[in-house]
């Protein structure tokens, strides 16, 4: 495999001139800091999938029995799957986040995870095996459908103590469904432990699909006394306990909707500031709707649409386009202020931008969304309820609106990835943060295929792959490609956003072990943008570039070198001898040098392109590292071990600094220097190096890991 560190693969179709990354002294001390915090947060169970407590009522109302309940049974488990179950709204993630702040309080590890959509439960339970030490090998297997997933993460799970497991909004429980696995069964992601509790919250309560193993806990309407002083705790001024309790009883005594109104109430927005105004206001009671069989979502739907209204009476309709907008993005996730630029917010507004900042306050001063207690610049993230962010999205439809809501939420997602690289450590967090607002927009979009944003925001979910695949997250990446595929496929085969979601689709395939179908998927794509673009545009080339990259690690070196040369040729035309693509294209037929045997020749061409590579892009590019990391294996085949590990240890230090101690081109750099202090007979610093790795990796990496054969080499040095 061709030793680019931080690999070209599908990655460099997204980028239109890659940026060099030299940075001053006083940049890469702030990097290297950067990096550590990332990834001392990304391995260490307690630090991740941590439950959102900003979302809990400045006051905790009732439900003082269940609550007992469970402190009890975190305390000491007992063997069952505790459910929450009840109306949407009720308050049941409320307790289960009070729960997780008690448990955590009290040393448990606590995770909670979205049980909204597939992708993200899946994704956040593979975060949480890897963090409590699944090895990359056994989360390989299980994603190319030779393991079980659930299997796997329980593995891990019962290993640990004390601990608190939450599953928030699962409320479609298909998704708990493996193969003919139900949830039911016990033995698939919910079972049954004495180690920890696993807690879930729903809207659905029939025990039949939870299994005999669960503990069902309905969270109903608050108590009327206790629902009256929820309101009155918000709005202290606006009435009497006996007219807060007739309010209450219409709004159902469901604590979202009392928090609602409460926040209304006491809002300067709002035309009615006492209870008994905003009750008589009111054409039916939710209750009545209720015991006519009325879906709750709908019914609290319109308690927010009657708060729209009478913002849009007080000269305020723009707070109805912007919630519109906020949710099209992830619910329940925090929408990071650098997404909510006011400049863009302000098409919403007929271009006033203090329009904005308006709607966003009366948004926030009647508790449609929710903002930090002390926002900062860093800091500022908004957040909407997954009902309220529901319930707004059915308004969505193909009027002028939704087209202005659709522009909108694209244009805020490209602004927020505006000058971020994909190849670029600091920048993985930032991508990382926006990459689930990205494919929620994407799907939303994708309901109405006609939209002209469509391709931006498929292209915009590409680069967010790109990034993955750079940091090493291979498996992550071809899930979100994936996904990516099948929200955007209404684009047609020869739209440049589809091109690129599948262009990174490959990449990913080709780093999970999947050569054959990287292979094919690449030819489809380089087929499509020479149709598309003509055979020398640099969207074709790029592509041809990785067919050949893919047969380079083959037998077929004949055809990867004709491919090469053939882009070689004409990018040093069109683009000179300095530019990064000609530079990757010469570093490609090196390796294909090397991989024939031809070591005198390759040892030349590697000493002269890492010289160039110096010069035109710096030292710490990776493209220079990843040039001088083939040259130190050319060294190792010509025996001369002692330059092979001097240039080993200056590459391993750059990787360091620059990829951080986990990037699959730092490991592979170091089992490369296992190696070549094995073949000089230091094994015991050759197995210091290789225990290194095998801490990262949480053992040994077996096929198809993309270590796999770096590992190997240094493992039978070691051993010989």
């Amino acid at each position: 495999m061709l030793t680019l560190i931080g690999t070209a693969a599908g990655v460099i179709a997204v980028i239109p001139a890659f940026l060099q990354l030299r940075r001053h002294d006083a940049e890469k001390a702030v990097r290297v800091a950067d990096r550590t915090a990332v990834e001392s947060t990304a391995l260490h169970p307690r630090t991740i999938l941590r439950p959102p407590v900003g979302r809990l009522p400045k006051v905790f109302r009732d439900r003082e029995a269940v609550r007992r309940r469970l402190q009890q049974v975190v305390r000491r488990p007992d063997g069952k799957v505790h459910l929450l179950y009840g109306l949407g709204g009720s308050g049941k993630t409320a307790i289960a986040i009070k729960t997780a702040q008690e448990a955590a309080g009290r040393g448990r590890m606590v995770w909670w995870v979205s049980g909204v959509s597939a992708s993200e439960f899946v994704t956040s339970m593979l975060r949480l095996a890897r963090a409590l030490g699944a090895r990359e090998s056994e989360i390989q297997e299980v994603l190319a459908g030779r393991g079980n997933m659930p299997d796997l993460v329980w593995k891990y799970l019962e290993q640990q103590q004390k601990w608190l497991l939450v599953i928030d909004n699962l409320d479609d429980i298909r998704i708990l469904d493996v193969a003919e696995t139900k949830a039911r069964d016990g033995n698939g992601w919910l079972r049954p432990t004495r180690k920890g509790v696993l807690l879930v919250t729903s809207r659905l309560g029939d025990l039949s699909q939870w299994g005999t193993f669960t503990k069902a806990h309905e969270i109903g309407p608050l108590d009327p006394r206790d629902a009256a002083l929820v309101l009155r705790d918000l709005a202290p001024l606006s009435g009497s306990y006996e007219e807060a309790e007739r309010l209450a009883g219409r709004l159902g005594f469901l604590p979202l909707a009392l928090h609602h109104v409460g926040s209304l109430l006491s809002s300067p927005f709002s035309p009615e500031r006492t209870f008994a105004a905003y009750s008589s206001s009111l054409k039916s009671g939710l209750v009545a709707l209720m015991k006519r069989g009325e879906d709750d979502r709908d019914v609290l739907a319109r308690t927010w649409e009657k708060s729209l209204d009478m913002l849009t009476t007080q000269g305020r309709s723009q707070a109805r386009r912007i919630l519109r907008t906020l949710s099209c993005f992830a619910p329940s996730i925090p929408i990071p202020g650098v997404m909510l630029d006011n400049g863009i917010l302000a098409d919403l507004c007929d271009g006033d931008v203090e329009a904005v900042s308006e709607g966003m306050r009366a948004l926030e001063s009647v508790g449609l969304i929710d903002l930090p207690e002390e926002p900062s610049a860093e800091s500022l993230a908004i957040q909407v309820h997954p009902l309220i962010a529901e319930a707004s999205r059915l308004h969505l439809d193909e009027g002028q609106e939704t087209t202005r809501v659709t522009r909108v939420s694209v244009a805020l997602v490209l602004h927020a990835v505006e000058g971020l690289k994909m190849e670029d450590p600091l920048d993985w967090p930032r991508w990382f943060e926006i990459l689930p607002h990205a494919m929620s927009v994407l799907e939303q979009i994708s309901r109405r295929p006609a939209s002209e944003h469509l391709s931006e925001a498929a292209k915009c979910a590409a680069r967010a792959a790109s990034a993955l695949i750079y940091a090493g997250h291979y498996t992550t990446a071809l899930d979100v490609t994936r996904a990516a595929l099948s929200h955007a496929r209404a684009l047609g085969e020869l739209d440049p956003g589809i091109l690129e979601i599948r262009h990174e689709l490959a990449g990913a395939l080709y780093f999970t072990g999947h050569d054959a179908d990287a292979e094919r998927e690449y030819r489809t794509v380089a087929e499509a943008r020479s149709k598309t673009f003509g055979e020398e545009d640099p969207q074709t080339l790029i592509s041809l570039f990785q067919v050949a990259y893919v047969l380079a690690g083959t037998e077929r070196l004949g055809e990867a070198e004709e491919i090469a040369r053939r882009v070689f040729d004409i990018r040093l035309k069109v683009l000179g001898p300095g530019d990064y693509y000609t530079l990757i294209t010469r570093q490609l037929l090196d390796y294909i040098a090397f991989r024939r045997g031809n070591f005198e020749e390759c040892r030349r061409r590697c000493i002269a392109l890492v010289d160039d590579a110096r010069g035109f892009l710096g030292n710490e590019h990776p493209m220079t590292f990843g040039a001088q990391h083939l040259l130190a294996r050319v060294l190792l085949e010509q025996g001369e071990l002692t330059q092979a590990e001097v240039e080993l240890r200056a590459v391993l230090d750059i990787a360091i600094r620059t990829e951080g101690e986990g990037h699959p081109g730092t490991l592979r750099a170091r089992l490369t220097l296992a190696r070549a202090l094995a073949m000089s007979g230091r094994k015991k610093e050759a197995a210091v190096e290789l225990n290194r790795v095998l801490a990262v990796t949480n053992g040994p990496v077996a096929e198809p890991h993309p270590l796999f054969r770096a590992y190997q080499l240094a493992r039978d040095a070691l051993e010989g």
